[in-house]
C-alpha cells in the first residue's frame, strides 16, 4: 500500500465506524456525518503522527547502533 494512501484509508476507517456507533443511537443522519467526518480527520492525523513516530524511532535506534 502507498505511504500516501496509508493515513486516507485509515481515517476513512475510523470515520465510518464513528458513523455506524452514532446510527445505533438513532442520533440524526445529518450529526452522524458531522461526527463521522471529524473522526475521519482525527484519524489521519493521528496516522500522520503515528508515521513520523515511527521513523523517528526507526532514526534513533540506528543511530545507537552506528555508536
Amino acid at each position: 500500500m502507498p505511504k500516501k494512501l496509508k493515513p486516507f484509508l485509515e481515517g476513512l476507517a475510523v470515520g465510518c465506524v464513528f458513523i455506524s456507533i452514532t446510527m445505533l443511537f438513532q442520533i440524526p443522519l445529518y450529526m452522524s456525518f458531522i461526527i463521522g467526518a471529524l473522526a475521519a480527520l482525527g484519524g489521519y492525523r493521528n496516522s500522520i503522527k503515528m508515521d513520523k513516530e515511527k521513523v523517528a524511532k526507526k532514526q534513533q535506534h540506528q543511530s545507537k547502533e552506528v555508536e
